[in-house]
């Protein structure tokens, strides 16, 4: 009896240690990602389920202005059917890694940029040609939405970083929108770990709520950052 309670008592705490460690990974953004074994105790639940399919281009530049596409010669790695490996890695965790792989086994000129590319589809028309001729009556027509990502030196190493396509065209509808641009001029922020008792008291003044909260951001702080 005595050897059977330390291996339950044993086996809740690890269970409890893995459900904490996924908590406090989370509440400090450690360890979300680049690791298998982080996946079975991150909050992650139905990660991907989106209405867009996703493909990642890499295009490399040299000196001379002429593009190539960074693949490897090999041939692809594909985990899982018939797409490669890198088409999984939504948030570009890896490929700065896999920029460098390719690059370093293969010859070619000089590269001076590489760029990644992300393509958008709507999922629908990945069903057979029978399943759509059955279900809609418009011709299946798709049209893809092409998003630059992130631009890169020949190493892999990162030089500029822009926001995925679902977070583009949300920053899009609200640069474009007067009626959000005044509200997030307007608005208090969300979440504040940083309080200030004398700024707090003097936004409850009707002169300091007209000309807007300083400690709220506003549209042009968010373009320059």
């Amino acid at each position: 009896m005595r050897i059977r309670r330390i291996i339950s008592t044993t086996f809740i705490a690890a269970y409890l240690g893995c459900l904490c460690f996924g908590i406090l990974a989370h509440v400090m953004k450690v360890g979300l990602s680049g690791r298998t074994l982080t996946y079975f105790v991150v909050w992650d639940m139905f990660c991907g389920w989106e209405a867009y399919d996703n493909r990642t281009h890499i295009l490399a530049e040299d000196v001379n202005g002429q593009y190539y596409d960074v693949t490897p010669p090999w041939g692809e790695f594909n985990p899982f059917g018939h797409v490669p490996r890198v088409h999984y890695d939504v948030c570009n965790n890896l490929v700065p890694k896999h920029i460098n792989h390719v690059l370093s086994h293969t010859s070619h000129p000089e590269i001076d940029r590489v760029y990644v590319v992300q393509e958008i589809w709507p999922k629908q028309f990945n069903i057979p040609d029978h399943l759509w001729n059955q279900y809609y009556e418009e011709p299946r027509d798709r049209m893809s939405y092409y998003n630059l990502r992130a631009v890169c030196l020949p190493n892999g190493a990162l030089l500029n970083s822009y926001p995925d396509w679902f977070v583009a065209q949300t920053l899009s509808s609200v640069a474009d929108n007067p009626r959000l641009q005044l509200a997030a001029k307007r608005a208090q922020p969300y979440y504040n770990t940083f309080v200030n008792p004398s700024r707090a008291a003097a936004a409850s003044s009707p002169a300091f709520q007209d000309a807007g909260p300083s400690g709220a951001f506003t549209m042009d702080q968010l373009s320059t950052n």
